[in-house]
């Protein structure tokens, strides 16, 4: 934190996104701040949504299930149970118990489950000394999917304060259980890192939606450096690469395009409005400096 503050110049810091300037005091964003005042912080943004735009190796319909954002928090609560649990500070990962903290119904959650279940990626625990109560364990391969997200912003952040982060909570999924766990804590007693970001969130809102959302914002920030962006931003690239629809994709980058905030053109990036770029700044910085705080 020494060093990112050494690094600090306020002529490099962009505008302060206004969903976050009544918590930036906080030291998350003291952190952020110092982060996007590196002259590499760009690099180090647009190498995350390198990763995240990578094809995933989980087949239909496990991307849609991770890739929205009541299903990823359900996922995101449920592994930060089990490990509270399983380090003796938490109840039981129940079914009734992930219910009443996650958004969706508990129709929803309840379907949600049955898929993970079926799709290897929860087992069901029968408590010997009460068969009523059924614990449910998320898999590794759950939680390194879910992880996904952390895990790339570490490594962005790694390149702006060298540290091996990434490989060590990548070997150790129970390790990585625990950073979510410590991340749902923090998001639960205050929520200065999601809400603020009204355009990310109506983008997790939409299956796929957030890896589209880094699709365009990798594109302009590659076409920034000079460097290639392999993924066209047509519908048809788009829809195979994420495995939606075309219509779907469409209505998806209507998010931005309706309200001026990008333009395409022939599958590749125009424009990119400032105040999305401000958001998406502070969102990945936000987010790097939430990981590296909690792996730390």
């Amino acid at each position: 934190m020494d060093q990112l503050r050494g690094d600090l110049d306020r002529d490099r810091l962009p505008t302060v996104h206004p969903g976050i300037e009544q918590h930036i005091g906080e030291p998350v964003w003291l952190m952020a701040s110092a982060l996007l005042a590196n002259p590499a912080f760009d690099g180090a943004m647009l190498a995350y949504c390198r990763r995240m735009v990578e094809p995933s190796a989980f087949r239909w319909p496990s991307n849609k299930i991770f890739a929205q954002k009541m299903r990823y928090i359900t996922c995101y609560m449920l592994i930060g149970l089990a490990a509270r649990f399983e380090d003796g500070t938490g109840p039981a990962p129940t079914m009734t118990l992930l219910q009443t903290m996650v958004p969706g119904s508990s129709r929803q959650v309840s379907d949600l489950i049955a898929g993970l279940r079926a799709g290897g990626y929860v087992v069901a625990h029968q408590n010997a000394r009460d068969r009523r109560e059924i614990r449910l364990v998320p898999t590794p391969s759950l939680v390194l999917e879910i992880a996904r997200s952390p895990l790339a912003f570490l490594a962005s952040q790694a390149m702006l304060e060298h540290h091996t982060l990434f490989e060590a909570l990548s070997a150790d999924t129970a390790r990585l259980s625990r950073l979510i766990a410590r991340s749902t804590e923090a998001f639960q007693s205050k929520d200065v890192l999601f809400a603020p970001f009204e355009t990310v969130v109506e983008f997790t809102g939409r299956d796929s939606g957030y890896l589209m959302l880094c699709a365009v914002m990798g594109a302009h920030l590659a076409r920034q450096a000079g460097e290639a962006w392999d993924l066209a931003l047509t519908y048809d690239a788009l829809s195979q690469r994420f495995q939606v629809s075309r219509q779907h994709v469409g209505n998806v980058l209507a998010l931005a395009t309706k309200r001026g905030l990008l333009t395409l053109h022939g599958g590749k990036i125009g424009d990119v409005d400032d105040r999305l770029l401000t958001e998406f700044r502070w969102w990945t910085a936000g987010q790097m400096a939430h990981f590296r705080t909690l792996a730390a």
